[in-house]
């Protein structure tokens, strides 16, 4: 599996997956962009859940929103802690976010889960 992948090993897929680490884990805002939470694991891997609601837009905005976060994660997961299973809950104001700024401040939050 290489650094830069997202496997479905990778992925929270299902419900009460999503359910409990937003129950269970810790929660942290980045302003309005979004909300990220995290539970470590003992599979011994970095799993990635994320969540777009309709609020966010259309498909399109959704999809965007999503691959954004997506490759935020696969460029950091290398230096986030050991295992842990993180959700991400997208805002509104992610979707016309550059993505160099969005990576700024999703790796203030991500690489303290060391």
């Amino acid at each position: 599996m290489g650094e830069f992948t997202f496997s479905k090993s990778e992925r929270l897929t299902q419900r009460p997956q999503f359910q409990q680490v937003m129950n269970r884990g810790q929660k942290r805002r980045i302003d309005r962009i979004c909300t990220v939470f995290f539970l470590p694991n003992e599979l011994g891997r970095k799993r990635l859940g994320i969540i777009a609601s309709k609020k966010i837009g259309n498909a399109v905005a959704r999809n965007r929103a999503k691959r954004k976060i997506r490759e935020v994660f696969r460029a950091l997961k290398g230096s986030i802690g050991p295992a842990v299973d993180i959700v991400v809950i997208s805002g509104k104001d992610l979707v016309p976010l550059p993505f160099s700024v969005l990576e700024k401040k999703m790796s203030k939050v991500l690489l303290a889960l060391r």
